[in-house]
């Protein structure tokens, strides 16, 4: 039950490097690595510090956040550590630093404000990152949810660094705990704002969107006077609210825009804060925005919105003023589509403004694929959070769906020059994976991913010039490949102009997509493809799986024996094929806890009845694998703990349950030396542990070879290298991207 503070929450202080206890010696010793994409997702927010040169963090909606160091020009994750059973902590809402200690990081963590979702935690830093103290908050926070674009709704006071506020979404499920929160003891401890009643508490808006101090109205030591709230809410009659006794009690400020919504705020050195907006929540939806900026001094509203040359419909969000340059800023749009989004940069306090990105020159060889099929640069990017570099007015970052970019010449746009951009996500690593193949020749990994489709890896530390093509597509969803034609592989995935599957003869280098759809509207699911490369079963997420014998040209539905009194595999089974036969597939349906056989090629079906297996639900993780090079042998990790088929999946037996009581991915790589069995290796729990473990003999024990600083918020896949023994790959629960381990000793 959700607990309830209208005072002080009380705190419960948890350094993240020493949350994991270790099952077992860890040994071997382990080197942890991304597998080098280069970005991907969403950066929803980059903060400088303004008294320390070169130090930025950035914030993602799943990866955690990261701190730019300066000297390798390379983002370093800081939350790596955090334990499978905390995963809500790697969404970052929000984040903070002290402006008068460098050494002072905040972040507000939580990924969904569901009433089934744990409530938020506030990570509180000392040395900029390398540790964390958490202290858990009475409220749901939502950093994976619409809204996460906005900000930065948690500030530290720029007068008196132990004073925070941080202001919450607008939801009705928690409508006690709407509103703004603050800290006295630099996060620790937080209490409710009595005199803060904006929210409606209906679900509309993004709820309190930005903080702002207005820094001359205080004195150091002293609390800050004067603090405007950003309020997004449907209907409002205010989006701006002020206090000016250090935030006890707040009146709306009349004026500015109607029918828009808030998204980011700031106060320039001109004294006028600058507030961008939307006609939606974001980030997608928009199709209106506004720039305004609001004099603190004479009380009065601008509208400083830039003219829009193709009078697209979209919105503002990302915002930055430079520190060193009163009246210079940058805006970017929110959902300008067509034919791309954009930067504004102004010098005269948005009198006038220059379209940055139309005369971008944007370079990302760091990441090749960025560029689509028939281009000649990456575009823009969409959802951009901005900063101006308080020490180098050339030096600019942005963060986008895909990433971040970076210039050194931004003030060029000045004199109407062209600006050059890189991609400057080296180390941000941010991909949800949906599925890992380690064939036994060829690249050594393939992936299907969130949102940019997948990669086929030839070198793990360097980023693929594409992603599959033909098609490309959204999420890429299933993977298999021929276990006696290694260089035959099928995958599948949703979007892809409604071409949803391809098949490669020649390890992942080209595709031919798949002629027919099979009736499917959705695509994705999972497929399987035949020892021998003949024939493909598919279980899309919308229609019951199908077989095809000719790549994908035509399909036939799967059928049980007229007796069963059933016509065909179930909507969402996991399909499978066997590791060395040819004629063996099979289905596992977490729903009913059935397992399913065919020996003809997948043209009939038969249940196993006696299996003993559990049933899934929905919101939980299971896996069916097969061993390749062995016939009928078929494992299940499940919430409930690891079972074994050694007959095809007539009969199941737990694997010693009361080491390994729950499972969410398993397996297989190259024996190790003088073992005749595949290594296997497990994400799950082994005496009461959960992590990531290895076992050379065939689960007679397990040792754990994940560390405390190698978490990642649990692991969702995990797949064996069969051509390098002790090489594992990996995805997270978090979206941390593809990471990989070696054995180094």
């Amino acid at each position: 039950m959700l607990r309830i503070f209208t005072s002080a929450l009380a705190c419960c202080a948890l350094a993240l490097p020493s949350m994991a206890a270790v099952a077992q010696s860890a040994v071997p010793t382990y080197s942890w690595s991304n597998v080098r994409i280069v970005a991907g997702g969403y950066v929803d927010g980059i903060i400088a510090h303004p008294r320390q040169p070169g130090l930025f963090y950035a914030r993602t909606d799943v990866g955690g956040a990261y701190r730019y160091n300066a000297q390798t020009a390379t983002w370093v994750p800081l939350n790596d550590g955090t334990p499978p059973g905390d995963v809500q902590w790697m969404g970052i809402n929000s984040i903070a630093i002290d402006p008068s200690n460098p050494n002072m990081l905040y972040l507000a963590t939580g990924l969904y404000t569901g009433s089934w979702a744990p409530a938020g935690a506030m990570l509180v830093s000392s040395d900029q990152g390398a540790h964390f103290t958490v202290h858990p908050l009475g409220f749901r926070i939502g950093g994976n949810m619409d809204g996460r674009n906005v900000g930065e709704r948690l500030q530290v006071d720029p007068n008196k660094g132990s004073i925070l506020f941080y202001g919450t979404s607008n939801e009705s499920n928690q409508a006690s705990t709407n509103g703004l929160w603050t800290s006295t003891d630099s996060g620790s401890t937080w209490s409710k704002v009595s005199g803060f009643t904006a929210l409606s508490n209906d679900g509309s808006g993004a709820g309190v969107a930005f903080i702002a101090f207005y820094k001359p109205s205080g004195t150091a030591g002293m609390p800050t006077r004067t603090l405007f709230a950003g309020v997004s809410i449907g209907q409002a009659s205010s989006t701006l609210y002020q206090s000016t006794d250090g935030g006890t009690t707040w009146a709306p400020v009349a004026g500015g825009p109607s029918g828009l919504m808030p998204q980011r705020g700031l106060i320039g050195p001109d004294g006028n804060l600058y507030i961008t907006y939307g006609n939606a929540v974001g980030p997608n939806g928009m199709t209106a925005g506004q720039v305004w900026k609001y004099s603190i001094g004479l009380g009065t509203w601008q509208n400083i919105t830039p003219s829009d040359p193709y009078n697209y419909p979209s919105g503002f969000s990302g915002l930055a003023v430079d520190p060193a340059r009163p009246g210079t800023l940058v805006v970017m749009t929110m959902d300008h589509w067509w034919p791309d989004d954009t930067m504004y940069r102004s010098t005269d306090g948005g009198s006038t403004w220059e379209d940055v990105g139309s005369k971008a020159v944007r370079d990302s060889s760091l990441s090749p694929w960025m560029v689509s099929v028939g281009q000649t640069q990456a575009p823009f990017g969409n959802w951009g959070e901005v900063v101006i570099d308080p020490f180098d007015s050339g030096h600019a970052m942005y963060g986008w769906g895909g990433g971040i970019w970076t210039t050194d010449d931004l003030t060029a746009a000045d004199a109407g020059k062209p600006t050059h951009w890189s991609v400057g996500a080296n180390g941000i690593e941010e991909t949800a994976v949906l599925g890992l193949l380690s064939p036994t020749a060829g690249a050594h990994l393939i992936s299907a991913l969130g949102d940019v489709c997948g990669f086929v890896h030839a070198d793990l530390d360097v980023a693929p010039a594409t992603k599959v093509t033909n098609p490309v597509c959204g999420n890429g969803t299933g993977l298999d490949f021929a276990k006696g034609a290694p260089s035959t592989i099928v995958r599948v995935g949703t979007g892809g102009n409604n071409v949803f599957g391809a098949v490669s003869s020649d390890g992942g280098k080209s595709w031919t997509p798949f002629a027919n759809q099979a009736g499917s509207a959705k695509g994705g699911g999972t497929v399987a493809i035949s020892a021998d490369a003949s024939t493909m079963v598919w279980a899309p997420s919308d229609v019951a799986p199908v077989a095809s014998t000719d790549h994908g040209n035509t399909w036939h539905t799967l059928a049980y024996p007229a007796a069963s009194g059933m016509a065909s595999l179930p909507v969402g089974a996991q399909v499978l094929s066997d590791g060395i036969n040819g004629n063996l597939f099979y289905a596992w349906s977490p729903a009913t806890g059935t397992f399913f056989s065919s020996s003809d090629k997948g043209v009939s079906w038969y249940a196993s009845t006696t299996s003993g297996l559990p049933e899934v639900p929905s919101w939980e993780t299971s896996q069916a694998v097969t061993v390749t090079g062995v016939q009928g042998d078929v494992w299940l990790a499940t919430p409930s703990g690891l079972y074994r088929s050694q007959s095809s999946g007539w009969s199941w037996s737990a694997v010693d349950a009361s080491t390994v009581s729950a499972a969410s991915s398993i397996g297989f790589g190259k024996a190790a030396v003088g073992k005749y069995y595949p290594t296997i290796y497990l994400a799950g729990t082994v005496n009461g542990v959960t992590g990531l473990f290895r076992s050379t003999d065939v689960g007679a024990s397990w040792v754990q070879i994940n560390d405390a600083q190698h978490q990642w918020g649990g692991v969702s896949r995990v797949v064996g290298d069969p051509r390098s023994f002790g090489t594992v790959y990996l995805g997270t629960n978090s979206g941390r991207g593809v990471i990989y381990g070696t054995s180094v000793d």
